[in-house]
């Protein structure tokens, strides 16, 4: 298996040392014993102990099972060796990596707990973010190549082990079924990162690399604009590492404030635009606008009756459940703050998140933002309580919004399909070594992904 970084942190290979020579040891003392049991017989006629047919016999019996015994102590001693040996091939190897990944961290770049290779969260320029890309694209290629031999000698461990017991006539029990279910470590465990020995484990590289540097900031840019005398509307634009941009800005007179974020892809092209602002009568409001035409419009009323619906491109209407957390207030803290320019709304019931200048106040160059509409989706779908043909592929919604990024290695991969075209998966000149799947490739069309599973 692929093991995560802090997994394999974890991992003891000495310990296999030790297995082995008591697996060793077992089998020789059985052959020992057996063979002790031949030699007092062997004597007993002389000491007058015992003779005659029945010993002859007996001393012919345990000269079999001395034959058996010494066998077993034989392959016994070759698996307890398979042991010792996997304790310097995995130890040699998990060593080769966790050396090199500790040597990439104390750079500007570190290694993510997937083993993908990314740029530190710290103030700098798209020159140097462009040199940085080029040293990723030689480090993850040095990563992937020590990754891929911890799980050989893992494998080859195991493949040893199995075929030793097998000439002592061991069988694996079916893991198909329910006894493969009801036996625990009947089945080899799947990969935990992806394997970037195909193009699957490539992409979801690119994937989650992409996702990290669209919502880490390497530049702040603040102004004011249009001014009128004492009044000024600020407006803040967060430059992202991938290039792509988050314009924030707030406009309007005092009082009845409106403010906006809108979200960039590196070639200025419009991803997200999320407007939140109240009306005249007291009513808030929550726009968000994705670039294919999808909606999303939120309202909450003075005496706090709150509705928020989708609207699709193809013009499906959707209304979120009463029980929806975005409704309710059970909405994880991660969703309100920096992260998002929401303000967080876990009090009083609930209420419609709003974005909130405080909240974005402090985010400079090296802060994590993935903005608003992220934020409302990653709320609105991952807690959604039906079941979606989608669930596999935003199981990672939750916990810092890895929305497609921390998906594991083996048949996991293709939940990417839901939110990223399976074709572009292992469409080759998009997954050298060490690229990134920038996020308007995949941001444009995720509010009709999520919108979908309130519209059917």
């Amino acid at each position: 298996m692929l093991p995560s970084r802090s997994r394999l942190e974890r991992w003891n290979p000495d310990s296999l040392s030790f297995t082995g020579a008591h697996i060793k040891a077992g089998g020789q003392a059985v052959d020992d014993a057996v063979v002790r049991v031949r030699d007092n017989l062997g004597v007993m006629p002389e000491t007058k102990a015992w003779s005659g047919a029945a010993h002859d016999e007996a001393d012919k019996m345990f000269g079999r099972a001395t034959e058996q015994t010494r066998d077993f102590a034989e392959h016994n001693g070759k698996i307890g060796q398979e042991f010792v040996d996997g304790a310097g091939s995995i130890g040699g190897a998990r060593t080769g990596l966790l050396n090199k990944a500790d040597e990439i961290d104390r750079g500007d770049l570190y290694v993510s707990d997937g083993w993908v290779v990314l740029i530190k969260a710290a103030p700098m320029s798209e020159e140097k973010v462009a040199a940085l890309m080029a040293l990723i694209e030689a480090e993850q290629a040095v990563i992937n190549e020590l990754l891929l031999a911890v799980g050989a000698a893992d494998d080859a461990v195991a493949d040893a082990v199995m075929a030793g017991a097998a000439e002592l006539g061991f069988v694996a029990p079916s893991t198909d079924g329910l006894g493969g279910l009801m036996i625990a470590g009947l089945q080899r465990p799947d990969d935990e990162v992806p394997n970037p020995s195909n193009h699957i484990g490539l992409f979801q590289q690119a994937v989650m690399r992409g996702e990290e540097m669209a919502t880490t900031v390497r530049e702040v840019k603040e102004e004011i604009v249009n001014h009128r005398g004492d009044y000024g509307e600020p407006r803040k634009t967060l430059i992202m590492q991938d290039g792509s941009k988050q314009v924030l800005w707030e406009f309007g007179p005092p009082g009845h404030r409106h403010m906006t974020t809108t979200h960039y892809d590196p070639d200025d092209k419009m991803i997200t635009t999320t407007d939140s602002w109240i009306d005249m009568w007291g009513n808030k409001r929550l726009d968000i606008e994705w670039a294919d035409g999808t909606m999303l419009n939120g309202s909450e009323t003075p005496d706090g009756v709150i509705k928020m619906a989708f609207t699709l491109p193809d013009g499906r209407y959707g209304v979120l459940p009463p029980d929806n957390p975005l409704l309710t207030g059970a909405v994880p803290t991660t969703v309100g703050g920096a992260m998002t320019g929401l303000s967080a709304h876990v009090g009083r019931g609930g209420s419609l998140p709003m974005l909130d200048v405080d909240a974005t106040k402090n985010v400079g160059a090296g802060a994590k933002f993935g903005g608003p509409a992220l934020g409302v989706l990653t709320t609105a779908y991952s807690m959604a309580s039906a079941e979606t043909p989608y669930d596999a592929c935003v199981s990672g919604f939750a916990g810092g919004f890895q929305i497609v990024g921390e998906i594991g290695g083996g048949a996991a991969g293709a939940g990417a399909g839901s939110l990223v075209p399976f074709g572009q998966a292992v469409a080759v000149p998009a997954l050298a070594v060490g690229t990134a799947y920038l996020a308007g490739d995949w941001m444009n069309t995720l509010g009709t992904k999520v919108g979908e599973t309130f519209c059917k």
